[in-house]
């Protein structure tokens, strides 16, 4: 598949390659134009002025497999634009990329976050989001997500005495 920019129409053969280095110290190779979707990796090529020069991503998140990941947003997303999808063909891509481990899930947030990637951000979050609406109580939250309760038993019987109504399974 060939890979057009959004704006110019340039082929990306055309397009200088940058090298990510992932915090588990391997190199990624990804095209300019994809790889400045991430605010941080654009602002950190402006910088130094030198598309050839290694990218560091020095976040743990960043690893190769959820930079992987993130790549493989990145470009569908750019040929989603380039070719002027329809919103249930994205929204089903979308729906696909969420489906995955509690652990990748929030390793991409992580990542997302680090990377000023708005649009991946908002994704992930909303695919937590909606797992949390599944729950009806903070317990719920806890068992769903594998959270250790931090309160003694004391410190519980008093929030649901102050707060009864977020322990009302019938509440919504």
């Amino acid at each position: 598949t060939r890979w057009y920019r959004a704006r110019g129409r340039e082929k990306m053969a055309d397009d200088p390659e940058i090298t990510l280095e992932t915090y588990d110290k391997h190199h990624v190779k990804v095209p300019k134009s994809i790889a400045t979707r991430s605010a941080i990796i654009n602002m950190m090529i402006e910088d130094t002025g030198d598309v050839n020069e290694v990218v560091p991503l020095a976040d743990k998140s960043c690893t190769l497999n959820i930079i992987s990941r993130v790549v493989d947003y990145l470009k569908k997303h750019a040929e989603f634009e380039q070719e002027s999808a329809e919103d249930e063909v994205v929204n089903a891509y979308d729906k696909e990329y969420q489906e995955q481990t509690d652990e990748i899930i929030f390793q991409t947030i992580l990542a997302a976050n680090f990377l000023d990637i708005k649009s991946l951000l908002e994704l992930m979050c909303k695919k937590v989001a909606d797992e949390i609406k599944k729950c009806k109580t903070p317990d719920d939250i806890r068992e769903r997500f594998n959270i250790r309760q931090d309160y003694t038993p004391e410190e519980v019987e008093e929030v649901k005495r102050a707060h009864p109504w977020i322990y009302d399974k019938n509440a919504k």
